[in-house]
């Protein structure tokens, strides 16, 4: 498959800030962990893998209502992964079973070229060891990886009009699994498990119905250190129960195709002034979190967030209505609660939130008062965090993305 496609400039340049952030995300990780000079430092390695998995037939296009008129139910990709494992010499090495991470590039052929494209990815990963044997012959890891994916053939009315699965060129790229590990010889290893892999852009372009995979995928891993000897594994860490307070400052955009009564617009301008516009969603985050392990908190607090797609809403029902609407500005403004759990490794924190708008402008098409939040979150430098959520209601369907700015007072 051909993962090296050459593509528009202007593509390449949206997508080289979110390629930037996560190196200097990881990058800011990795210089924090440097060891006491009573150990030896992380050992890295560098591994490659091959994937062949099903595509489930989530939307129409994937069935079959495409071009090719043939179902898009298979793919298979190739990766190459840099990775560090680490040593012991910290607390949480012992907490997560002396873990791995690490950065990977990774790109997929779907077998439909002309309407999807050849998708690649950059994304960071975490490797957590559920189980090894005595010997660290063999061991199994739970595997987490989130990164951003360029180079998709996107939806578009005239020249890709039956793609509703992926109406932007760029996605996010969330992928979980397990892998076991099994040692071949001293820097040698061979890897075998079963990954599931998500493609969205989080509603930010519409059609936004996504990509789903899941499949086997087989690695090989070359040690470029000699491994580390991994100590004994600390298994009670003490830690400090606390309340933690954080301010965060989120932006985003969120594409919609707004709704309106043909019959009252003849001459195509309430199409053209409401089909398929982009709106900013902005957010001022206040939450309190309480450390109650040395890995988990429990967190809630209030949203205050301004939705600019509100004006629009009441305007169109007001045209369908056959009436003029003159919004206020406070109808944009909207109140909610929110709790939560988050988990936590060193500098990088997993959040799943829970919210419920209190007060917001009833209009109809209006997203529902119940939303969801899961994100990731990087200490950058000291209590400054940076990070990105994917914002979703009924657990499925995504709002937008939620690039994220911030700081934690510390309990």
């Amino acid at each position: 498959m051909d993962c090296a496609r050459s593509v528009a400039a202007e593509p390449t340049r949206r997508v080289s800030g979110a390629a930037l952030l996560v190196l200097l995300l990881a990058a800011s990780a990795l210089a924090a962990d440097e060891s006491p000079e009573a150990y030896p430092g992380p050992s890295h390695y560098l591994r490659g893998a091959y994937q062949l998995g099903s595509v489930l037939a989530t939307n129409d296009f994937l069935k079959g209502d495409n071009l090719s008129g043939e179902p898009v139910d298979s793919f298979q990709s190739l990766r190459v992964e840099f990775g560090w494992n680490t040593d012991g010499s910290r607390d949480w090495h012992h907490v997560y079973n002396f873990p791995t991470y690490g950065l990977g590039l990774y790109g997929a052929d779907f077998d439909n070229d002309e309407e999807l494209g050849n998708p690649t990815s950059l994304y960071g990963y975490f490797g957590w060891p559920l189980t090894r044997s005595r010997d660290g012959r063999w061991q199994i890891d739970f595997q987490l990886a989130f990164g951003f994916t360029n180079d998709w053939k996107s939806y578009d009315p005239v020249e890709n009009p039956k793609n509703v699965a992926i109406g932007l060129g760029r996605s996010v790229h969330i992928e979980v699994g397990a892998v076991a590990r099994y040692r071949l010889a001293r820097r040698w290893s061979l890897l075998g498990g079963v990954t599931a892999t998500h493609f969205s852009n989080g509603g930010t372009q519409r059609p936004n119905h996504g990509i789903n995979q899941v499949g086997p995928i087989v690695y090989l891993q070359y040690d470029t250190d000699q491994p580390v000897a991994l100590p004994v594994r600390r298994r009670h860490i003490p830690y400090e129960k606390a309340w933690d307070l954080t301010f965060t400052l989120s932006y985003g955009k969120r594409n919609l195709d707004l709704p309106f009564n043909a019959q009252n617009d003849p001459d195509g301008t309430l199409a053209e002034r409401f089909g398929n516009q982009t709106y900013v969603i902005g957010n001022i985050t206040a939450g309190a979190a309480y450390r109650f392990s040395f890995k988990s908190r429990v967190a809630f607090g209030l949203d205050f967030c301004y939705d600019e797609t509100v004006g629009d809403l009441e305007r169109i029902e007001g045209y369908n209505q056959g009436v003029n609407v003159d919004p206020a500005s406070s109808d944009n403004l909207e109140l909610a609660v929110f709790g939560g759990y988050e988990i936590f490794a060193h500098n990088t924190d997993l959040i799943l939130h829970l919210g419920y708008r209190l007060f917001t402008k009833d209009v109809p098409h209006r997203l529902p008062r119940l939303y969801q939040r899961l994100g990731v979150r990087q200490f950058v430098y000291r209590d400054w965090f940076a990070g990105l959520n994917v914002r979703f209601h009924e657990v499925g369907s995504a709002d937008n993305l939620e690039w994220v700015l911030g700081y934690r007072f510390r309990g």
